[in-house]
């Protein structure tokens, strides 16, 4: 049996189109919850062939509302998970993930709508998705009104 292609690492597509939302400073609070989202991650086991992901969303005050993690294939992806735990509404909130929000229909329904329809006012992303037909979530999301900030951590996610 022929072993499976690996996903490729997960910087930025060369050649892709940059999306809305600043590049991150990597300081700070973002890259604490950066490094949480890939605490949550580790804990979907075997995930292929999706990526590890994991999700962390906090309130403006700096508390942690909920956080999720894919589990694996077929299962509620990152930010799926953990909106669920707040009843899918996050108003106000920022929601951290290490890999931009799907917007693709899979197994599973994408997750930038989700995203969206929660209510959160930013959305930090780690690392941009570099599966052509993958992405697309990050720049729906700035389309919708709601502040953008990538490249946290980008290297480790």
């Amino acid at each position: 049996m022929a072993a499976r292609a690996r996903r490729p690492a997960h910087p930025a597509r060369p050649g892709s189109r940059p999306v809305a939302g600043p590049i991150a400073d990597v300081a700070g609070d973002d890259a604490r919850w950066m490094v949480r989202c890939l605490e949550l991650a580790a804990r979907g086991g075997r995930t292929s062939p999706n990526p590890r992901v994991g999700c962390v969303i906090v309130s403006a005050r700096g508390e942690v509302l909920a956080e999720g993690w894919h589990r694996g294939p077929g299962t509620a992806h990152a930010e799926v998970d953990a909106l669920a735990r707040l009843g899918g509404a996050a108003r106000g909130a920022t929601l951290y993930v290490n890999l931009e929000p799907c917007d693709h229909h899979g197994r599973t329904p994408p997750c930038a709508p989700a995203v969206i329809a929660s209510g959160v006012r930013r959305v930090v992303i780690g690392a941009m998705d570099p599966v052509p037909g993958h992405g697309g979530g990050a720049r729906r999301i700035a389309r919708a009104g709601i502040e953008v900030t990538r490249g946290v951590l980008a290297p480790a996610c």
